[in-house]
């Protein structure tokens, strides 16, 4: 297979002309990322399951986090899940989080694709 039109290496990017950069190379980061996981690993299935659901439900609820230390974010995160007539997809990721051994393959994917490209997957505050 070719080399598809218009790409190669590009020049430095400038920050002046293109703001966006920082946010263009997290989307690529996360596009590799994900493109690194097993195809048949706890992560690829649960993140399939998560992007097939509808956002509208959840962006319904959503508030801004504010604070990112763990107990905060766990807070944060089960003001989603813990509520009356959540649908069966949303309980579906909700098992999923509560299954240590799905949860513990999870993690040693995502810290294997980690290793291998150098970068870490990481929140942080929008500022």
């Amino acid at each position: 297979m070719g080399a598809l039109k218009g790409t190669g290496p590009k020049p430095p990017s400038d920050l002046t002309k293109h703001r966006a950069i920082t946010t263009v190379r997290q989307i690529q980061h996360l596009m590799l990322l994900c493109s690194l996981l097993p195809p048949d690993g706890a992560m690829q299935k649960i993140l399939r399951r998560a992007l097939s659901l509808h956002e509208e439900p959840l962006l319904a609820r959503v508030t801004p986090v504010t604070d990112l230390h763990p107990q905060a974010t766990k807070e944060w995160l089960e003001s989603f899940w813990i509520r009356d007539g959540i649908s069966p997809e949303e309980e579906e990721l909700i098992a999923w989080q509560n299954d240590k051994p799905t949860m513990d393959a999870a993690i040693a994917e995502i810290a294997n694709v980690e290793r291998q490209l150098g970068i870490r997957l990481v929140t942080a505050l929008v500022e």
